[in-house]
């Protein structure tokens, strides 16, 4: 379980940048799906790659 905290960090932290994102620019139906649907999965992807990079990643 412990191995997939980076992935859950990146995901809530791409789910709260969608929301900023959709907020800010008054986004609705096709293109706040998309949002919704790739930034969170991106920022998962992301941060695990990077916490699997660190040479002291134990």
């Amino acid at each position: 379980m412990k191995d997939y905290l980076p992935y859950a960090a990146g995901v809530l932290a791409g789910l709260l940048v969608a929301f900023l994102i959709s907020r800010l620019l008054m986004l609705s139906e096709t293109p706040q799906l998309m949002l919704f649907a790739l930034l969170p999965a991106l920022g998962g992807a992301l941060v695990e790659r990077v916490c699997r990079r660190r040479p002291n990643n134990s």
